[in-house]
């Protein structure tokens, strides 16, 4: 997330010296630009939604209380969601690499041109190491707990609250 005002100031700095004879910078730019944006109201849901979700399933054991039937079924739709952002953001830097030639910076380029494709490179490693984390481990883990409420019919205590 730092990245990015480093990023876009590359890409600024690339486009304006070399966008009229390339293109695909100029559509790196754009595409980077829809992926920034996406993030930043990415990650304000996570942490508005999503994670305080799961921090009171986590502690919902603990607690007994303040849960109702409804805050356990809808996880699923902010995990949903925050997948569905992921593909998107995932897919969307495919096409930059693929414009990028997968982060070969052109003959002849100059030094603003290696740097740019350096940072994003480092961006797009970034990105699926925080898709994996959350895909495959923090919300397979928060879905099997919401169930697991059901299943041991701990439910029933919420009710009473």
């Amino acid at each position: 997330l730092k990245n990015i005002p480093v990023i876009s100031e590359y890409l600024d700095t690339v486009v304006k010296a070399h966008g009229k004879h390339d293109k695909d910078v100029v559509q790196i730019q754009t595409l980077f630009q829809m992926v920034a944006d996406e993030l930043l109201s990415h990650l304000q849901k996570e942490e508005k939604i999503l994670f305080p979700f799961i921090k009171k399933i986590e502690s919902i054991k603990e607690e007994a209380k303040g849960f109702e039937e409804f805050d356990l079924i809808s996880i699923q739709d902010p995990i949903r969601m925050m997948e569905l952002e992921h593909e998107n953001a995932g897919n969307i830097f495919k096409t930059i690499s693929k414009l990028s030639n997968n982060y070969n910076v052109p003959p002849g380029a100059c030094n603003s041109y290696s740097v740019l494709y350096a940072k994003l490179q480092e961006f797009e490693e970034d990105l699926h190491k925080h898709i994996h984390l959350e895909n495959n481990i923090m919300f397979p883990k928060a879905l099997k707990a919401s169930h697991q409420l059901f299943e041991d019919g701990d439910l029933e205590s919420f009710h009473q609250t």
